[in-house]
């Protein structure tokens, strides 16, 4: 039977979280995916499993390609490899337009719209062009189609869905919107569909493991079927370790990882799971995602649990990091936070100052 503190540690051995060795691109193929929807936060959850790469060093990943975001799942963007999200893709998107259906139909999206901002889309990005959201909004607007009141969003994750378009260089603000198969072209085929649920689950066992079937469906939003065929096809790749566990047979070995983390909201040490109750307290999870609002804040993490929150200021000369401990903390979860905010001021390349609050 394996104990919540030793699930706690493989779990964050395979999430990857301050082990040395990858780049970028690397560690979010160890993950499969890593949830973004804001860039600031997916950018320092990737630094975060990069020790020592700056948040220079994530950014340029999306510059080269290498990386992109988009809504593979959940309605959710994540950050991916290219060729990892079109094989998600491949199983998901039929089930996310299905479920977009009732939304179109209210904001007057139609088939005959779609294909015009799919045209337009075409034409305004074509020849390795990108543009960020708003200037995009206004080729619409252009066009005659009007992105307010939410359509402009929804529109393009339908676009996505059909891995049309994707977020890609960094901006300024933001990111730019591409032509996917333009500006990442496709590397290797799309599997069949056996082939691509067996390399799902692997994926996700590989970046999150040890985990349920269950964790795996909340995670992919995939039925439970397909998950068991996966694992069915994933044969002796997968072990069993009771209790409903699934972990890759060739897991990387625990141990050598920091006892702090400073992990930023939404991140997949949390988010990868249905059950959270390993990492985090069940009492405290209000604490974590105030009113049950959707909004993960940032966690301190000591010794694998979930312990309090942080927020981050910036300031004339430095950073000031703040945790704000659920319950006092002990002299050595105090120096292990304050390595971890060590480590964020190294990847933003800024002095920072440690407070306790």
């Amino acid at each position: 039977m394996t104990t919540p503190a030793q699930l706690r540690t493989m779990r964050l051995g395979a999430q990857g979280i301050a082990v040395p060795g990858l780049d970028p691109a690397a560690a979010v193929e160890r993950m499969t995916a890593v949830q973004g929807q804001d860039i600031g936060q997916v950018l320092w959850a990737i630094g975060v499993r990069v020790p020592g790469a700056t948040r220079d060093d994530v950014r340029a990943a999306f510059d080269r390609g290498e990386l992109v975001r988009s809504w593979p799942m959940r309605g959710t963007l994540h950050a991916m490899r290219p060729d990892d999200l079109r094989l998600m893709l491949s199983l998901t998107a039929e089930r996310t337009v299905r479920a977009l259906a009732r939304r179109e139909a209210e904001l007057g999206i139609d088939d005959v719209l779609l294909g015009r901002a799919r045209d337009t889309t075409i034409a305004a990005l074509s020849g390795g062009r990108s543009l960020v959201r708003d200037e995009l909004f206004d080729v619409f607007r252009a066009a005659g189609i009007d992105p307010a009141a939410g359509r402009g969003y929804h529109l393009l994750l339908r676009l996505s869905q059909e891995s049309l378009v994707a977020w890609g260089p960094t901006a300024r603000v933001g990111q730019g919107l591409v032509l996917l198969d333009e500006w990442a072209p496709a590397v290797s085929p799309v599997p069949d569909r056996d082939e691509a649920l067996r390399r799902v689950l692997v994926g996700y066992l590989r970046g999150r493991g040890p985990a349920t079937e269950a964790d795996a469906a909340s995670w992919t939003k995939l039925p439970l079927g397909d998950l068991r065929r996966a694992r069915a096809a994933a044969g002796d790749a997968v072990e069993d370790l009771g209790d409903g566990l699934l972990a890759l047979a060739d897991r990387p070995p625990t141990g050598g990882v920091p006892t702090g983390h400073l992990l930023p909201g939404f991140d997949e040490y949390l988010l990868g799971y249905a059950d959270r109750s390993a990492q985090l307290e069940p009492r405290y999870a209000d604490r974590v995602v105030p009113g049950s609002n959707g909004m993960f804040l940032p966690m301190a993490v000591v010794r694998g649990r979930v312990v309090g929150t942080w927020t981050r200021s910036e300031r004339s000369r430095d950073v000031r990091v703040t945790v704000t401990p659920f319950e006092p903390l002990d002299p050595a979860a105090v120096r292990a936070l304050e390595a971890a905010a060590a480590r964020f001021g190294a990847f933003l390349g800024s002095p920072v100052a440690f407070e306790l609050h």
